[in-house]
């Protein structure tokens, strides 16, 4: 089945080396080299789901603004917090950060908490996508603006201002696209996937279904709950147990891969072995690409996510209104072109 027939509305698959913005900065640089940047193509607007975009007239003053996001120490979230942080403070803005720590109860009262503070915008990932939109709501009637990064809400239309983020069914698509060409249309793989519901977990999986070829079998794996490499550990382990045989491993994430690698490790795999696909696409995961480990991830950029996000914000307050959806462009990196690629962009100076 070609899942391109199959999503009419659907975009055009991400632009992998697409339109860059200029040169950063020299503080970006120094972020940079810093290893704060993860390297990826720029991001375009697009009309698609989200709430009201039209603002009042221009405004133009400094904004205090909440950033939420879905937990500390995953890379993908404290490279847009990085982002957003610094593109806010270009702008002469305050910012207040927070990590809901995967725990979406927390994540509700940390916004609850925030809005009698009365930030002028909210910018988050959502944990539960349900849960938030009551609490949304009432930041939208209070007129705070509201910024989600990577994933929106099961109510975008009335909680949500903008919503900025790659397309993850492409995103999907992506990755088995890539494991169809390294196994030729045949073989056998697991998927091991993050949190049930989770938009960025779900349009993954429908993308695997719909993509990956006739001839491969799939053993699809558990929903660990969660994005560690503990999760991914366990989830591998139990995998490849039941399935010694399996030619090639999906994870959603890299964090879930790196814990994937070391229960293949532990079982005495051979890592030349085993196709291992991840998505984040952070330092770790790249030197993990160039050390054969993980034979690809896709990197989703999250600084010039981040960074778009306040972007979006600046032009809501300054033009009265925004698209209801930036679509990011991502970058792949293989085993075969991770260290060429990786000069290249730090040449460049660029993640944009």
């Amino acid at each position: 089945m070609d899942p391109h027939e199959e999503r009419s509305e659907m975009e055009a698959p991400n632009r992998i080396r697409g339109r860059r913005w200029p040169r950063l900065t020299l503080a970006v640089a120094a972020l940079a080299a810093a290893g704060v940047l993860a390297a990826c193509g720029g991001d375009d607007d697009d009309s698609g789901d989200g709430g009201d975009t039209t603002g009042a007239a221009a405004d133009t003053e400094p904004k205090d603004i909440y950033l939420n996001t879905y937990a500390q120490g995953i890379p993908y979230f404290d490279d847009w917090q990085a982002g957003a942080t610094f593109q806010a403070e270009e702008l002469g803005w305050s910012v207040e950060a927070e990590q809901g720590n995967t725990t979406p109860e927390q994540q509700v009262q940390q916004i609850e908490n925030a809005l009698a503070t009365q930030p002028d915008a909210i910018m988050l990932t959502p944990i539960d996508e349900e849960s938030l939109v009551p609490v949304l709501r009432t930041a939208q009637d209070q007129g705070v603006a509201v910024i989600t990064i990577g994933a929106k809400t099961s109510d975008p239309e009335s909680t949500i201002t903008s919503f900025v983020a790659r397309d993850n069914f492409d995103l999907g698509v992506t990755k088995a696209d890539y494991i169809n060409e390294q196994l030729g249309g045949e073989g056998k793989v697991g998927i091991i996937h993050g949190i049930r519901g989770l938009t960025f977990t779900e349009e993954q999986a429908d993308a695997y279904e719909q993509t990956l070829a006739d001839g491969i079998e799939v053993v699809d794996g558990p929903y660990t709950g969660g994005f560690s490499a503990d999760l991914g550990l366990d989830a591998t382990a139990n995998l490849i147990t039941a399935n010694p045989d399996l030619d090639a491993i999906i994870f959603d994430n890299d964090d879930l891969a790196a814990g994937g690698v070391e229960a293949l490790k532990n079982a005495g795999v051979n890592l030349d072995d085993i196709i291992v696909v991840g998505t984040d696409g952070g330092e770790a995961a790249l030197d993990a690409v160039e050390a054969g480990e993980i034979d690809m991830t896709v990197n989703l950029c999250g600084f010039r996510e981040g960074a778009s996000g306040v972007d979006a914000l600046n032009t809501f307050y300054t033009e009265g209104s925004v698209d209801e959806r930036i679509v990011s462009d991502v970058e792949v990196f293989t085993t075969e072109n991770a260290a060429d690629l990786r000069a290249e962009l730090d040449e460049r100076i660029e993640c944009n």
